[in-house]
């Protein structure tokens, strides 16, 4: 037996410091060959409108200055412009808000660097679709659908009156060849991808209690006032457009259940935390000792046998790089957002078509939608919205609004109602923060833990106030995961704060759907490739022998690395 025992005062310590310096330079060089140098592709929305007359008519702008018509103060539009370029901390100070009640959102986030993973001004995803898009105008009739659907249970949307008129609309407009899948009450609202349309329309790792440490964490959530929307009056619309008031926090709550509804789940990506969604599913996976990945060397049957995981690929590793995930997929949004698309949200397009309805803009006696103007601002999408039963609709629920909330002119309008007292947040839509972060760290839980059926899965019943036994189509983790990013960013869409196209893709083999249809929008494959690259990082920081991360990504795609 040998009497040589570890000394720490005999460690090759220069040896470990020039490891150290070896493999943060390969992080830097994996960083920096992932950095795409070519411009970002735009779809043109802004020097269009600029060319034709209307600057910042498709663009962001709420929070700055308007006149009486909601449309943007081309000095206040041009302040932010001109920050952004600069970029610094002080010129973001000069940028002229309206009402200055209403910040705008960290823009300098934009700017950031960060140490793991590519570098957010690297990143490139396909240009929104246009302002006077075909595919941006069915998207909003997507969301005027959600909006009126807000209150129906999931698990009644087979005996829906209005979930049926929502797909005999949307799939009359051609919503599966923009969106790559048909619309029916098994479909309706879901994500694109594998598992989505499979069982209950929650995730399981959105409803189901578990333990975080000592604690027992129930997933009920408190839940706003049914038929309670939002922003459904023109003299509200602007106020808040312009920065004058911010109603945030004046929501109306009724009381606890799981989510069951739309309006539900809009609720818990209001106050949500980015990492939350993925730090709850990882803790529920392992909770549940769901079968790690093969990459990973610790359990049956692999090649330690001696020690078990922990602050290497254990419990604390695990959740934290799903975090981290998460707060990096914000940086990556951030830039997208602030310095390439700048993309107007679902409410500012809804109060353009306002604006025809009133013949502000516009308008034909009697027909709104069939002018030259409106066809020449909303281009192909305008016959979408001669062809959509919808309007009608929208209009008869604002007035019911405005009569019972004394609001405006107790009129109705083509106001998007919103599921928020503040509406959208300040800043521009694509893509979103919720869609990136939640794809980033349900990728890191993807590639940590194996696919498998999902253990012992739930539906809430009794009105959501508990959870039964799920007997239908199994579920598998992976799925889940799916179901998991599309809840999270579907359900910032039925509150009226996004575009499809911001979040989800429907991309090249856009998994069990429609493979080919569509383009590779959104933040769900920003996160996605984000998450990629930190893994990558991850990896090279192990003791462990770490054998090859395989899972199937978002759009079915085989990823391997």
């Amino acid at each position: 037996m040998s009497d040589c025992y570890p000394n720490a005062q005999q460690r090759d310590y220069e040896g470990r410091r020039a490891e150290a310096a070896r493999l943060r330079d390969q992080q830097r060089d994996n960083a920096s060959n992932g950095f795409d140098v070519t411009p970002p592709p735009v779809n043109g929305d802004e020097d269009r409108f600029k060319h034709i007359g209307f600057p910042g008519f498709a663009s962001f702008t709420k929070g700055l200055a308007h006149n009486a018509n909601g449309l943007v103060d081309p000095s206040s539009l041009q302040s932010l412009l001109d920050a952004l370029q600069a970029g610094t901390q002080a010129a973001l100070e000069q940028v002229q808000l309206g009402g200055g009640v209403r910040k705008l959102v960290n823009p300098l986030n934009a700017f950031a660097y960060q140490t793991t993973g590519n570098d957010s001004n690297g990143a490139r995803i396909a240009a929104a679709p246009a302002f006077a898009s075909r595919s941006t105008a069915i998207d909003m009739v997507e969301r005027y659908w959600m909006a009126l659907c807000r209150d129906v249970p999931f698990d009644r949307y087979a005996t829906s009156g209005l979930v049926r008129a929502a797909c005999d609309d949307l799939n009359a407009l051609g919503f599966a060849d923009q969106f790559g899948f048909v619309c029916t009450p098994e479909t309706l609202f879901r994500g694109p991808y594998a598992g989505c349309d499979v069982g209950p329309h929650v995730s399981q790792f959105l409803l189901q209690d578990f333990q975080f440490g000592n604690q027992p964490i129930q997933q009920q959530q408190r839940y706003p006032r049914p038929g309670l929307d939002y922003m459904t009056d023109l003299d509200t619309w602007n106020q808040v457009n312009n920065g004058d008031v911010d109603p945030s926090g004046l929501d109306i709550i009724d009381g606890s259940r799981y989510i069951t509804t739309l309006r539900d789940g809009g609720q818990w990506v209001h106050i949500d935390f980015p990492h939350q969604a993925g730090l709850w599913a990882t803790i529920m996976l392992l909770n549940a000792k769901a079968k790690r990945a093969k990459a990973i060397p610790y359990g049956m049957n692999r090649a330690i046998t001696t020690a078990e995981p922990f602050g290497s690929l254990g419990g604390p590793d695990i959740t934290i790089q799903s975090g981290l995930a998460g707060v990096y997929a914000l940086k990556h949004a951030w830039f997208q957002k602030w310095c390439v698309h700048r993309r107007l949200r679902p409410e500012v397009y809804a109060q353009r078509l306002e604006l025809f309805r009133r013949g502000i803009l516009g308008g034909a006696a009697g027909n709104p939608c069939n002018d030259e103007k409106f066809n020449d601002l909303f281009g192909e999408g305008a016959e979408v919205w001669r062809q959509t039963k919808v309007l009608n609709r929208i209009y008869e629920h604002n007035r019911q609004q405005n009569m019972a909330q004394d609001r405006g002119d107790r009129e109705g309008s083509w106001l998007l109602p919103m599921g928020f007292p503040e509406g959208s947040p300040t800043h521009p839509a694509y893509p979103g923060g919720h869609s990136a972060f939640v794809a980033a760290a349900a990728t890191v839980a993807k590639a940590y833990f194996a696919d498998g059926p999902f253990p012992n899965p739930k539906v809430p019943v009794d009105g959501g106030s508990k959870l039964g036994d799920y007997c239908g189509e199994p579920l598998t983790i992976h799925g889940e995961l799916n179901k998991l990013i599309a809840n999270v960013t579907l359900f910032r869409d039925g509150a009226g704060m996004h575009w499809r196209t911001d979040g989800t893709t429907s991309g090249p083999n856009a998994g069990a759907r429609r493979p080919g249809c569509g383009i590779e929008t959104g933040g769900n494959l920003l996160g996605e490739r984000l998450a990629i690259s930190m893994l990558r990082d991850a990896r090279s920081t192990y003791r462990e022998e770490i054998g090859e991360f395989a899972f199937e990504g978002i759009n079915g795609n085989s990823i391997r690395f």
